[in-house]
């Protein structure tokens, strides 16, 4: 039991950082044999390489819960809105939840270059060459169920969205109320 559960693991992910719902062609991905069925995990979601980079200056900003429970709601309102146009693949409209420094920062050839790197999009000869390329290769196949798990204030108009993953938090958004709006944003 004690080497199926980390094969289990690695399977588990290995499969979900190749998941796609795009229809160009794909490896299948090859299931271990066990002997024990073993219950099929949540997918994680894909984390965007470049916002993990960014460091958070405080993760501790404090607010009432009346405040948090309101902007929980809200955001999960928005994710919920984000998953039905990410998975019908609705470009357009996605950019309308996108502010100006994340349409700028994943329109950029460098960055683009950057996630280019990564085995997902190397391994399956995949080339990111706009932001168009970015939501069809890495958002539609990693954020189409989001599920929010909580929320962290870093300001009164900034949080941070975070999903659950085993156990473990795994970033979905940094985003940011602006015009009475929430966006999806980047912290520089």
């Amino acid at each position: 039991m004690k080497i199926i559960l980390p094969v289990l693991f690695l399977a588990g992910l290995l499969f979900f950082s190749c998941a796609s719902d795009v229809t160009a062609p794909e490896p299948e991905p090859v299931a271990p044999v066990v002997e024990e069925a073993a219950p099929e995990p949540e997918p994680e979601p894909e984390v965007d390489p470049i916002v993990e980079e960014v460091p958070v200056t405080d993760e501790n900003y404090v607010v009432s819960q009346e405040f948090y429970e309101q902007t929980f709601e809200e955001i999960e309102a928005l994710i919920l809105e984000l998953n039905k146009v990410i998975s019908k693949k609705q470009f357009d409209k996605w950019l309308a939840y996108l502010s100006t420094d994340y349409i700028r920062t994943f329109n950029s050839g460098e960055v683009l270059n950057v996630i280019n790197e990564y085995p997902q999009l190397k391994d399956n000869g995949i080339v990111l060459k706009d932001l168009r390329d970015y939501f069809d290769w890495v958002v539609v196949p990693s954020r189409s169920r989001a599920v929010l798990g909580e929320i962290v204030f870093v300001g009164e108009t900034q949080v941070i969205a975070y999903s659950s993953f085993e156990g473990k938090r795994a970033k979905l958004y940094e985003l940011e109320k602006i015009d009475d709006n929430w966006k999806i944003t980047v912290w520089e």
